[in-house]
Order: structure tokens, then C-alpha cells, then sequence
């Protein structure tokens, strides 16, 4: 006998994080850290100067002399949860919404959309 029911719903937000402008982005597959969590499309990704893990950047990050301990090199194009998979695409060249953009820690300030500008990477 046949049986016919609903097993599960799934819910997925996703957001468009690129800005539709002529001026096409560059996005790379890139592989983060793992153990990390969900990290939504817009996280800033950055790498950390002493491993070389691309994590979740965290602009309050400093060692014990006050050196930033990471720098950002994009912005995640999808949602990506690390604890299942660690390839994400990654924005590393382009126009992306400022709306959208999150970081670790702290707050999306001049001196993150400066830091951003420098990897060309601009928010609008």
C-alpha cells in the first residue's frame, strides 16, 4: 500500500549580497575554516595572519601589542554552515550591498569599508 505524507520543511534565507551594477564581480571558491557555524551571505571573511585560516573576520581581533591578527580578503557570496562543509564562494572583486555586510565582532565602520576598498571590494 502506498503511503503518501510530508516527511520535513526546509527554510532557507538567502540573500543577494552583490550589487547589480555593470561592473561584474570576481568570486572565488574558497576554503574556510571548519567549526565555525552558519555564516550568512554578507560575513566579511578574513584570514588570520598567524594561520592562514579564512574565518569570520573580526576587525577587534589584535595581539598582545594592539597588531590586528586578521585582515579581510572578501565577502561570502551564500550562506555557508562550516560544521557541514568548508568550500564557499567568496567575492574578492566587486560592488557589494553595505547593508548586508556583517562581521564578528564590532560594528561595519569607515575603517572596515576602508579595509575592504583596499582588497577592492566596495559597499554601496
Amino acid at each position: 500500500m502506498p503511503v503518501n505524507g510530508k516527511i520535513g520543511e526546509i527554510n532557507i534565507k538567502e540573500v543577494q549580497v552583490v550589487a547589480d551594477v555593470e561592473h561584474k564581480p570576481v568570486i572565488l571558491t574558497k576554503n574556510l575554516k571548519t567549526g565555525q557555524g552558519v555564516l550568512e551571505a554578507g560575513s566579511i571573511i578574513g584570514k588570520d595572519l598567524s594561520t592562514g585560516d579564512l574565518v569570520f573576520y573580526d576587525p577587534t581581533a589584535v595581539d598582545g601589542s594592539g597588531n590586528p591578527t586578521q585582515e579581510p580578503i572578501g565577502v561570502l557570496a551564500n550562506l555557508v554552515d562550516t560544521d557541514r562543509q568548508t568550500l564557499a564562494n567568496i567575492v574578492v572583486h566587486g560592488v557589494v550591498l553595505q547593508k548586508f555586510l556583517q562581521v564578528k565582532a564590532g560594528t561595519i565602520n569607515s575603517d572596515v569599508l576602508n579595509a575592504l576598498e583596499v582588497k577592492t571590494i566596495w559597499a554601496i
